[in-house]
């Protein structure tokens, strides 16, 4: 990895094994990865997590990756990530989605009305948290009056960085945010990604290269592939439920398989649904097996206009004790 070159981890923090993924999250650093990302689905509260990192480790930049806007005010939002940066000494990243309608609506009963609308409007109350202390905005889905009254002493404020897989939401990110966060795409697929980035930062009159554009690399370094794969091809057909994951992998050719995950689910046949999703596709999306073959995909992402990956271990659950820390130590300083 060449000097001042990003590469980040994708990590969590369970109660279970905190102390064991505690010390793997400091080898991380000194390994010279220079970002950590933390997830909130349905699991560990992100911010929690972070501040948690925020006291236990020193350089890394600490990210969300992501959480949803609508399930916490913007406020709530700035004040939760002005506080880890507080706790970091300014290393904090507001990674910000928009999620989807089934948790957004079904499991935290809020509104996911106008999303891209809706993370404009959010950005720009967050940063008028982060830099004045005070918004005072009314728009078509936030409003906010609200004054800050702590006390920032952080060099800088968090960064901003936006979930983003289509172009609406990616030119967005390169019009208002440091940073995109881009998910399940091949190496061939970011080049018009990046273009609709670099589109919304001159539309903005901002310098495209001030857009820090990321990307989580799922992979499993393993000799087990054939169970890697199997265990990724389930992850991939739960998201044959979300429209704007279908839409993004359509334009990669799995609108087929997608189709045929959805059929086999709605007749009841969920063990079989996600063999509609081939092999061929899945590698596509992820890496499987050894070192280099991880090492060269994160090398054609940057190749292709990635400035910072996000390594994304991935694998059964079973043997996640084993394949996260191998594939974290494999890709170390790629």
């Amino acid at each position: 990895m060449a000097p001042n070159q990003k590469l980040g981890l994708q990590t969590s923090i369970e109660a279970g094994a905190f102390a064991d993924r505690l010390a793997l999250i400091r080898e991380a650093e000194d390994l010279g990865y220079t970002s950590l990302w933390i997830a909130e689905v349905s699991g560990a509260d992100a911010f929690v997590s972070l501040a948690t990192l925020a006291v236990n480790t020193r350089k890394a930049e600490l990210a969300t990756g992501v959480v949803p806007i609508q399930i916490r005010t913007p406020g709530a939002m700035a004040m939760g990530f002005l506080t880890i940066n507080q706790l970091s000494g300014g290393r904090a990243i507001a990674g910000l989605g928009v999620s989807s309608p089934v948790i957004v609506e079904r499991w935290h009963g809020a509104s996911y009305s106008k999303p891209v609308t809706a993370m404009r409007e959010c950005v720009t109350i967050m940063r008028q948290l982060f830099t004045e202390g005070r918004s005072k905005f009314q728009g078509e889905v936030y409003k906010s009056d609200f004054r800050l009254s702590m006390r920032i002493t952080a060099p800088h404020p968090p960064k901003i960085y936006l979930a983003a897989l289509n172009a609406p939401m990616l030119r967005l990110a390169g019009e208002v945010a440091d940073g995109v966060l881009m998910n399940y795409s091949p190496p061939e697929a970011i080049a018009p990604m990046v273009n609709h980035i670099h589109e919304g930062a001159r539309a903005a009159g901002r310098e495209p290269s001030a857009v820090d554009v990321g990307i989580y690399v799922r992979m499993c370094i393993t000799e087990d592939e054939d169970k890697a794969v199997d265990s990724f091809r389930r992850e991939l057909a739960s998201y044959a439920f979300v429209d704007s994951y279908n839409k993004m992998f359509a334009r990669y050719g799995l609108a087929a398989e997608f189709d045929e995950v959805r059929r086999l689910w709605k007749e009841g046949k969920r063990d079989e649904a996600p063999r509609a999703i081939t092999e061929e596709s899945c590698r596509k999306i992820a890496v499987f097996g050894k070192a280099q073959a991880g090492r060269d995909f994160v090398a054609r992402f940057r190749a292709a206009g990635v400035t910072h990956p996000v390594v994304f271990p991935i694998g059964p659950a079973a043997t996640a004790s084993r394949d996260y820390p191998n594939t974290m130590r494999a890709l170390a300083g790629a």
